[in-house]
């Protein structure tokens, strides 16, 4: 019974160590266990300590189940504890295998799965909800698409369906509203996602005498659902047609219900503001803002417990920024600083840098109410997602500012930073001339810090300026040297309490699994604190994050991650396969895979490697999973890349080929 409960025979029980050390202090920790149970099973957690019941299974934590496959349970621990899962179902106790489990420090959130000698990782697909076809949809995926996309990740194994951002964007009526992450509200939910027959927008005449009847509304919907891709402008057109008719029909009935009543009252602090923008916007009454967002909270909820009834998890997208004409900026200018905007710095997908138009935070105006904006952000999506995708979570740590004036990112900064005085930079052997080396434009080696007058920042990538190469070569020693600095090494520990400020405090705003895109220049402290706070790390097969390596390297891979062939703004696998065939080849090499040719053969094999990794979460893009058989090939595979990172005017309007029905 002891291996069972995992304790070694001949080792000395270390519960009587712990429980009598004064120096090791207990804190609160909330466990969190991935294990998809049968009817009748309930989880417990036990341990080596009085709180987790001295491995007594009478004495063990119960755990309660949160959602599908999710338990959790929280309860006082101590570094050094340690710890098991095991399951009761009636009278008999199942122990998990392995080693018994070691908390090694103190941690306020632990994430685990059941059962260690078997690895579980669970895999998902990665798609934006306006790319889903139906026989039924109206040129756009919806919110009652996600249980017939559910039906079909159940008959190819799949557990998590992650989506893009799906807040209102609607500013403007026309293909740029189809940014995904530009809403014009960070709570709203976007109403072109509702289908109009549940919200039952049917009728013969309209007010203006016009045929909107059922055979109108079949007619309409055929022709969009034939289009190639979402044609935005025409979608919002005809759905905005029969959201007044469901308006006109409902709403005196509708707004003395006590669901309406309660919906309204338990959101009144975004939705009131929402409403009166969107109305001024429209020029139309509030009303019909609120009758919408009622639905789309009523369609989404009901899209999600038919996902958790088939036992599938929502993964969601919370964005970095907002809109800046939205309502979260006019209502709360105080929270945002306006005379910025922010993107990132430059890489191998952007030369230039990216610039995404968004206002920066004002993180010590909302330190003031201890983050309560984003707080209620996360809490208003937790009704949704069981878990989210920090957007740029790097930005939590230091943000990219780019003046308001500038285009490209070029220009931009870091932001908390820690400027060079001039003798700073002199004392590192570099002769600095203002005249020479402060420019205006892009062909500068220093940008003027806006908030400490003397003081300067060095620009990125400034090894490419004209500037640079008038230098002597001392000079371009010295300069090197200051900036590796600057951009690796002094900002270090500055940035990672930075994030801690805000961090811990987000991450423990809901029960959400929290995963952070850690992706582009990478401070060495992001997966530091990313471990502490228990954050999912993001690790793409194509972007290795240790220096020299020039793919990811699977079994050096974070348990603690979500594994992905690619993300949104990159090309498909099979784009990536076909773009350089030297590279291809080296890749391939890496993999044990002697292919000639890339084929859909080709892809599954990539595929399947991944399941070689230690990754908790393996989350496949759609487009890849589809290209597994070679009869769902684009002519062109660069024609399935949902989004073009360099391109401001890029449209987000990818569509699968096939409905969900017929694949």
């Amino acid at each position: 019974m002891d291996v069972l409960r995992g304790k070694n025979k001949k080792s000395k029980p270390t519960f009587d160590i712990l429980a009598t050390n004064p120096y090791l202090c207990s804190m609160k920790t909330l466990f969190r266990l991935r294990y998809d149970s049968r009817w009748g099973e309930e989880l417990f957690l036990t341990g080596n300590t009085n709180e987790l019941g001295l491995w007594n299974p009478n004495k063990a934590v119960a755990m309660q189940y949160e959602g599908p496959g999710i338990w959790s349970a929280e309860t006082d621990v101590t570094p050094m504890t340690e710890y098991k899962y095991f399951i009761r179902e009636n009278d008999q106790i199942r122990w998990e295998d392995g080693p018994n489990r070691i908390l090694h420090e103190g941690k306020d959130r632990v994430w685990d799965c059941f059962g260690l000698t078997e690895r579980q990782t669970m895999k998902g697909v990665a798609v934006p909800l306006f790319s889903l076809r139906t026989k039924d949809d109206f040129g756009i995926g919806e919110f009652a698409d996600l249980p017939k996309l559910g039906d079909w990740c159940l008959n190819n194994g799949l557990k998590i369906i992650q989506i893009l951002p799906i807040n209102d964007t609607t500013a403007h009526y026309d293909w740029r509203d189809s940014y995904p992450y530009n809403a014009i509200s960070a709570f709203a939910l976007n109403p072109i996602y509702l289908n109009l027959e549940q919200l039952n927008a049917f009728s013969p005449i309209d007010s203006r005498g016009n045929d909107m009847g059922e055979k109108a509304f079949k007619r309409t919907r055929t022709l969009l659902n034939k289009t190639d891709f979402v044609d935005y402008p025409k979608v919002l057109k005809a759905k905005w047609k029969y959201f007044n008719i469901a308006f006109e029909q409902q709403w005196e009935t509708l707004k003395d219900s006590y669901e309406f009543q309660q919906f309204c009252n338990d959101n009144a602090d975004w939705l009131l503001e929402y409403a009166q923008y969107c109305a001024e916007r429209d020029g139309n009454g509030t009303e019909i803002h609120l009758f919408l967002q009622y639905h789309c909270d009523k369609q989404l909820r009901e899209a999600v417990k038919a996902l958790h009834d088939k036992g599938l998890l929502l993964k969601g997208d919370i964005p970095i920024g907002v809109n800046p004409e939205g309502v979260d900026v006019k209502s709360h200018p105080d929270l945002f600083n306006l005379d910025v905007q922010v993107g990132a710095p430059p890489d191998d997908f952007a030369a230039e840098g990216q610039n995404w138009g968004f206002p920066s935070y004002n993180w010590t105006a909302m330190a003031k109410d201890n983050y309560a904006w984003w707080r209620r952000r996360l809490q208003v999506m937790a009704r949704y997602f069981d878990a989210y995708r920090i957007d740029h979570i790097l930005g939590f740590f230091r943000i990219w500012e780019i003046p308001k004036t500038a285009k490209s990112g070029l220009l931009g900064h870091f932001s908390p930073a820690l400027p060079l005085s001039v003798e700073e930079i002199e004392k590192q052997g570099f002769l600095f001339v203002k005249s020479k080396h402060v420019k205006k434009g892009v062909d500068t080696l220093f940008i003027p810090d806006p908030n400490e007058k003397g003081k300067y920042i060095p620009r990125i990538e400034l090894q490419k300026t004209r500037a640079y190469q008038a230098l002597s070569d001392n000079q371009r020693q010295a300069i090197n040297q200051i900036y590796e600095d600057f951009y690796f090494h002094r900002h270090n520990e500055f940035w990672k309490q930075k994030a801690l400020e805000k961090l811990p405090t987000l991450v423990n705003a809901t029960k959400m699994v929290a995963c952070g895109e850690d992706l582009g220049m990478i401070p060495a402290c992001v997966p530091e604190v990313m471990q502490e706070l228990g954050i999912m790390s993001l690790e793409v097969q194509r972007m290795p994050k240790v220096f020299g390596h020039p793919f990811v390297q699977t079994e050096d891979l974070p348990e603690n991650c979500v594994y992905t062939t690619g993300t949104h703004d990159m090309p498909t696998l099979r784009g990536w396969l076909t773009e350089d065939r030297v590279r291809t080849r080296q890749f391939l090499d890496s993999l044990d895979l002697d292919d000639r040719k890339v084929t859909a053969k080709t892809i599954k094999k990539v595929m399947d490697k991944h399941l070689d990794s230690p990754s908790k979460w393996n989350i496949y893009p759609l487009q890849d999973l589809l290209d597994r058989d070679e009869k769902n090939w684009s002519p062109n595979p660069m024609d399935d890349q949902i989004n073009v990172p360099a391109n401001a005017k890029n449209q987000w309007k990818w569509r699968m080929k096939f409905s969900l029905e017929d694949l």
